[in-house]
């Protein structure tokens, strides 16, 4: 197995760990009553942006939009796919040097897609708004390549363990060069990215020829490969967090929901982590319906909730009349 292969072999285990743990948390109730409705929902609304039917939009200032597209593009975690094994027991500089090669071209791919994705949602407000196609497609590149350098020098700078007003400095002055492609100023932002990326060449010298900081990529690329998996199961109730009370939680009495089959029903339902994330996703989406939704529409949320809700209740009806524990209290409550 040469150094591509491995490479390759890696990040497929990173991806496929990933999808086994978005599996593991949405189930397809989730999908069914959540995702498909709300990508339904963005489609019409991408529809009647396109159309010019959501006037909102054009009264929305562009230090805003700046502020938006930066916070969605500069959260671009960078990190080599360099492990421990490959310093400490092969010790080999040729392959370390490739892994970084094939890492940066596999982060300027996914950041490629990442600026392709948002200028397709984000086009019909600059068309709206007078741009030519020529102007949209240089503002494109000019974001890819701003998006890249700032990624870049964050990289450097975070591996460096350099201060953290320096890099805030730099994710300030990236906003501005930022704002000033959408206020169409391209002196001002061919000057300060002119800066950004001396600056970046100055930072990133002899990245892929020396190791000077080898550990740190190594620590930076653990944090950050684990830590997708670990947020995500923490927040979603798979994996649950140690308690630190002195005292112990509150128990409801038995007959607090009329009995305690309906009791115990309920706290296993709301303890569930799939039923909880499914209201935890649909009351907001229900919400945010009510508010965009016209006219007589809004009708449909409700008793799209409501069918939802019967809908549940009836399968975990079916559910928990098949388990042995509500069986026997049954036999113990009738007897």
């Amino acid at each position: 197995m040469n150094e591509h292969q491995l490479f390759v072999r890696r990040v497929r285990t990173h991806m496929t760990k990933q999808w086994k743990t978005w599996r593991l948390i949405l189930d397809w109730t989730v999908v069914l009553y959540g995702v498909i409705p709300f990508a339904i929902f963005l489609g019409y609304q991408y529809r009647l942006l396109w159309q010019g039917e959501i006037e909102w939009v054009s009264q929305v200032p562009m230090f805003v939009w700046a502020l938006g597209i930066g916070i969605v593009l500069l959260r671009n975690p960078f990190f080599v796919w360099v492990e421990r094994a490959d310093v400490t027991l092969v010790a080999k500089r040729s392959l370390v040097r490739r892994l970084k090669h094939d890492s940066l071209l596999y982060h300027a791919i996914t950041l490629g897609l990442k600026i392709l994705y948002v200028m397709l949602a984000f086009m019909p407000v600059l068309w709206l708004d007078g741009w030519p196609v020529a102007s949209i497609f240089a503002f494109g590149i000019s974001l890819l390549f701003l998006t890249g350098i700032h990624t870049w020098i964050r990289y450097q700078l975070t591996v460096r363990r350099s201060h953290w007003m320096l890099r805030v400095t730099v994710t300030c002055v990236t906003f501005v060069c930022m704002y000033a492609l959408l206020n169409d100023s391209p002196l001002w932002s061919a000057v300060l990215g002119s800066g950004l990326v001396a600056f970046a060449m100055y930072v990133g010298e002899g990245w892929l020829s020396r190791h000077p900081y080898l550990s740190q990529e190594l620590e930076r690329s653990e944090a950050l490969r684990t830590a997708f998996d670990r947020a995500l199961l923490s927040t979603s109730g798979a994996i649950e967090k140690p308690s630190r009370r002195k005292r112990p939680l509150y128990r409801p009495r038995p007959n607090r929901f009329g009995t305690a089959r309906r009791t115990t029903a309920i706290l296993l339902y709301i303890r569930t982590p799939r039923h909880r994330n499914l209201w935890l996703r649909l009351i907001p989406l229900a919400v945010t319906g009510m508010l965009l939704v016209p006219s007589w529409f809004k009708l449909l949320i409700p008793l799209y909730v409501g069918y939802v809700m019967w809908q549940e209740r009836q399968a975990f009806k079916q559910e928990m009349e098949r388990h042995p524990f509500f069986r026997a209290i049954q036999e113990r409550t009738h007897s």
